[in-house]
């Protein structure tokens, strides 16, 4: 029989049987082999009885908080939605954390999975699910129990003569098995919500996943970003620098008057400004990463340069496929779909529970017992005792309790189909954006890679004619400051676009993955 979580054990649907055994004795251990063989015969056709869900439970939950749970390949009958194949994302070679030096993605993304807080806390709320869901599979099996009463106790009765004591003492231990034999679905409705419940956790999980790269990923190229404005801020204010010093000559040269100084010396102290706060931006960027990671801000992360970021010139598909590809891919969609199912599978345990329950109660065991009345008379035995009932047992009115269950699962099946809808009209949302965000972010990098060549030749053109005396110190400090301008342009047009990379990746739900061993 198949154990993974895409399948469950066909079990006969009808009410509920209970047989209790009494043993003691000799008697123990033939009622202990009975108990024995009726949970053998749950597990008939079963390929591995440790893999079943209610002695291993974590086996269907994520393997590891860093690592994604994989939908079972056999479960897409009745299992959680879309195909195997639409599971399937690609992956990136794994990488080593790196100690020293910068971080790259993929090291920085392992380090992210393997310390952020909230892939942990859903991590764990998917075992709590897992083990729910071994839960869900214990009626079916038998309960076995064993008890025993025993005691001594002195009684009198009042003679006509005189008064006679009853001294007497008894034991009865036993073994108590009982097992649900017919339920008329309510075993089989609970096993599957709680399965489904399970998926759903499992699901977020991977979506949680997701969100902590994506997260990672946007802060990286923030403080790549960032870095890079620190080098831009600093080659502007060696461009202030030169063209003070070059005013400066012309001063000392009486060709240049106090003012064009003085706005020369402006431009050093706003592009000082600028550095600084450049300088503050990396930190705070730092900042921003390290919560997406999930470690203290104190360990100052550091990332590669963005010049070293390969930039994505196409998507590889458009709007409409990426569309298809999200409702295939997200967790977070096949999550809602899992909550769907389990909805359907409480609207079945609901109505079961008009159906009667039957079963069978029965007993075997030994009571031993003894008494004396006064002396010399004494009497004791030790007997088996047994029995065997058939019982029915079916609530035929419950003030409308079960009506209005029914109904309250009717409409919170209907409330989850709402939400799978509305979630999916979000996630098509997200890629509509994401796609022509994109498309816009390619666009302002190659507008800001002409500005940017074209802002270099004219601050070079007027740097040389000013010191020609052909223009003026205002048109140099005009050329100083657009070259300054298209230098940031060119950096966060850079980081736009790596970003709204990683952001229609993150719509799509195919989020690359470190892959594990």
């Amino acid at each position: 029989m198949p154990t993974d979580i895409g399948f469950h054990r066909a079990r006969r649907a009808s009410g509920t049987s209970r047989v209790r055994y009494r043993p003691t004795g000799c008697c123990a251990s033939r009622a202990i082999a009975y108990a024995m063989f009726a949970l053998a015969s749950t597990l008939a056709g079963c390929g591995s009885v440790a893999e079943q869900p209610e002695l291993t439970p974590d086996r269907y939950a994520p393997p590891a908080v860093d690592r994604e749970w994989q939908p079972p390949r056999t479960s897409v009958i009745g299992g959680y939605g879309p195909s195997p194949q639409s599971f399937e994302v690609e992956t990136a070679p794994a990488a080593s954390v790196q100690q020293n030096g910068p971080y790259d993605m993929p090291a920085l993304i392992d380090l992210a999975l393997t310390n952020n807080p909230d892939t942990r806390r859903i991590w764990e709320a998917a075992r709590v699910a897992a083990a729910n869901y071994g839960i869900s599979k214990a009626p079916f099996y038998p309960v076995i129990s064993a008890e025993a009463s025993g005691g001594y106790s002195r009684t009198l009765f009042e003679l006509p003569t005189n008064t006679a004591v009853l001294r007497q003492w008894q034991i009865t231990p036993m073994a108590v098995l009982t097992y649900t034999l017919l339920d008329f679905g309510r075993r089989s409705a609970s096993a599957e919500a709680a399965r489904q419940q399970l998926a759903a956790a499992n699901f977020g999980f991977n979506r949680a996943l997701q969100d902590v790269v994506f997260n990672v990923q946007r802060g990286f190229y923030a403080l790549a970003a960032a870095k890079a404005s620190v080098i831009a801020a600093e080659r502007n204010f060696d461009l202030a620098k030169t063209d003070d010093e070059a005013v400066a000559q012309r001063v000392n040269l009486g060709l240049a008057t106090e003012p064009a100084l003085l706005l020369s010396r402006q431009g050093v102290a706003q592009s000082e400004y600028d550095l600084a706060n450049a300088r503050l931006m990396v930190r705070e960027a730092q900042a921003n990463l390290a919560v997406a990671a999930g470690v203290a801000a104190n360990d100052a992360l550091d990332v590669e340069s963005l010049d070293q970021q390969s930039v994505p010139r196409t998507l590889g598909s458009e709007v409409d496929a990426l569309i298809d590809s999200a409702v295939r891919l997200r967790p977070d969609l096949a999550a809602q779909a899992a909550t769907v199912r389990a909805t359907e599978a409480s609207v079945a345990r609901a109505k079961a529970e008009f159906m009667p329950t039957v079963g069978v109660d029965g007993y075997y065991g030994n009571q031993s017992w003894g008494y004396t009345v006064d002396s010399p008379f004494t009497q004791s035995s030790s007997q088996p005792q047994y029995g065997a009932l058939l019982t029915l047992k079916w609530d035929i009115f419950t003030g409308f309790s079960r009506l209005n269950t029914v109904r309250q699962a009717e409409a919170q099946q209907a409330e989850a189909g709402a939400a799978l809808r509305s979630s999916e009209v979000s996630a098509i949302a997200d890629v509509w954006r994401a796609y022509y965000e994109f498309q816009a972010s390619q666009k302002k990098y190659d507008y800001a890679q002409a500005l940017l060549a074209a802002s270099q030749e004219a601050y070079a053109a007027n740097l040389d004619t000013y010191r020609q005396g052909l223009v003026t110190i205002v048109d140099l400090l005009t050329a100083e400051r657009d070259l300054a301008g298209a230098r940031y342009t060119m950096i966060q047009s850079t980081a736009d676009l790596l970003t709204s990379s990683a952001a229609v990746a993150y719509a799509v739900g195919a989020v690359e993955m470190p892959t594990r061993p």
